[in-house]
């Protein structure tokens, strides 16, 4: 398999696993402000209005895929799964961040002590570490490890949905087949 080919497949998918309307219904019911109760499709578990015959997300037949009253466990520990990620990534890299403020830090300090230079260098230098550690955590964290984090995340839900979606339609296919 080539690079360019292996990278192709590492990518999120084009249309979220999750739709808008499920990441805010997991959202507030992780949070304990709303329960896990409601009629969602029975593919992607968006939530749906009982009138409807097709999922605005999925697009699945609701007589293919019967609604359900609650989203299943396992999509919800998949979404909890999906912000520990970016959480992670993220503030890994504004640590990462800091780090770089700090280090710039020791190594002016370093530079302005073997100069013998003026004390307000060395203020200057402690002003810098205050100034420049958060500005690098914020630019870091929240702009390539915001990004990468996106991209981390979406991929390991792509692959947790797959795996979950795989072992859903086999006992689907088993309560159809079963006499």
């Amino acid at each position: 398999m080539s690079r360019s080919s292996r990278k192709k497949d590492r990518t999120p998918p084009e249309v979220p696993i999750f739709s808008d309307r499920l990441m805010q219904v997991l959202e507030t019911m992780i949070k304990g402000e709303a329960p896990n109760a409601g009629h969602f499709c029975g593919y992607c578990y968006t939530p749906i209005d009982r009138a409807r015959m097709h999922c605005p997300h999925c697009v699945k037949a609701v007589a293919d895929y019967p609604p359900v009253v609650k989203v299943p466990s396992d999509v919800a520990e998949m979404f909890r799964k999906v912000r520990r990620r970016e959480s992670l990534v993220v503030n890994s890299f504004a640590q990462f961040g800091i780090m770089l403020g700090v280090m710039t830090f020791i190594v002016v300090f370093y530079f302005l002590f073997l100069n013998d230079a003026a004390i307000w260098w060395y203020v200057l230098d402690v002003v810098l570490l205050f100034v420049l550690s958060p500005v690098l955590a914020g630019l870091i964290g929240g702009y390539l490890g915001d990004e990468y984090a996106y991209r981390f995340a979406r991929r390991k839900l792509a692959d947790e949905w797959a795996a979950f979606d795989a072992e859903r339609e086999e006992q689907r296919m088993a309560k159809v087949t079963s006499p």
